[in-house]
């Protein structure tokens, strides 16, 4: 009889470690240029001397959750050739939580375009990737972007992932006199944050991350020659975390005024301008099977239950 109360005791702990109460992921990376100018060797903006002559830029951003793409208002991609002209891909959202469904809190002031908001911890299940590019890098007023990608999945099952991308490229003439200089440099204000949190316990596998790039080359163009005078890659935007643990969550975020290395352009000459950012995320969760060990321990304790039942009846 106490042999028989042991291995009950013992399946029906089994079952309870292989059915959570609750579990949750998240991965979010957003990363927004709040604004990106050229500087002289004084610090002051560059205000003439330099005439854009063409730019291009494309914005994407995507969403799935459970296999099912995120839709939202207006095309996913977005590509223009107005010098300085804005490119705003709205945000693709996919999951249960999108439109009406968000959380209250998760996006304070709306979630298209939202520079300043971040997702501390899993709240809901959906994907979301957004994007924002305005204004030029080589322009008296500067440019900015935003790229979004948030995941978070609250149960075992669901996966979601985003991302969103900007790619931007300017040819722009140096017109102050020839053979001058000008000792010029790149002032960037940014808001960065990368979080991957993981709480997926008792018979849940659960992984997250969440990464940030964001890179700048110039180069000089003389002839059919294109030169590389500068290549900027700041570390502050250039950022990931991942987890699989909850040991292993982590949150990184920060923001401010970044500055380049001077770099000299030459009057009369050719330079391009290239800009690439992206943001990523994944979060999922998967429940585990159950180890043959497992489902042998399972197996005795409801074969005692049912030998106790019939005892009981025969009584």
């Amino acid at each position: 009889m106490k042999l028989t109360k042991y291995l009950a005791a013992a399946a029906v702990s089994a079952a309870f470690v292989a059915a959570p109460a609750s579990a949750a992921t998240m991965g979010m990376a957003d990363l927004a240029i709040t604004g990106l100018i050229i500087l002289n060797s004084n610090n002051a903006p560059v205000t003439n001397g330099i005439v854009i002559q063409n730019e291009n830029r494309t914005g994407t951003a995507n969403s799935n959750f459970n296999n099912a793409q995120g839709t939202g208002a207006g095309l996913g991609n977005i590509f223009s050739t107005t010098i300085g002209g804005t490119v705003d891909v709205q945000n693709r959202c996919a999951g249960p939580s999108c439109g009406a469904g968000m959380p209250v809190g998760n996006y304070p002031g709306g979630v298209e375009n939202n520079f300043t908001a971040h997702i501390p911890a899993p709240s809901g299940n959906y994907a979301m990737g957004d994007m924002y590019i305005a204004g030029t890098a080589l322009g008296v007023t500067g440019a900015n972007g935003l790229t979004r990608a948030d995941s978070s999945v609250m149960s075992p099952g669901n996966a979601g992932s985003a991302n969103a991308t900007i790619a931007n490229s300017a040819t722009a003439v140096t017109t102050f006199t020839v053979g001058n200089t000008l000792q010029a440099k790149f002032a960037l204000g940014y808001n960065a944050y990368v979080a991957a949190f993981v709480n997926a316990i008792n018979g849940v596998s659960g992984s997250s991350l969440g990464t940030i790039s964001w890179t700048l080359s110039l180069q000089e163009v003389i002839g059919n020659v294109s030169t590389t005078i500068m290549n900027w890659s700041p570390a502050e935007i250039n950022d990931g975390v991942t987890s699989s643990d909850i040991s292993q969550n982590s949150i990184k975020e920060s923001s401010g005024t970044i500055l380049s290395n001077l770099v000299t352009l030459t009057g009369g000459r050719t330079y391009k301008l290239t800009i690439n950012q992206a943001s990523n995320s994944i979060a999922s969760e998967v429940r585990a099977v159950p180890e043959p060990g497992s489902m042998v321990l399972i197996g005795l304790g409801l074969l005692a239950l049912g030998a106790a039942s019939r005892r009981k009846a025969a009584k």
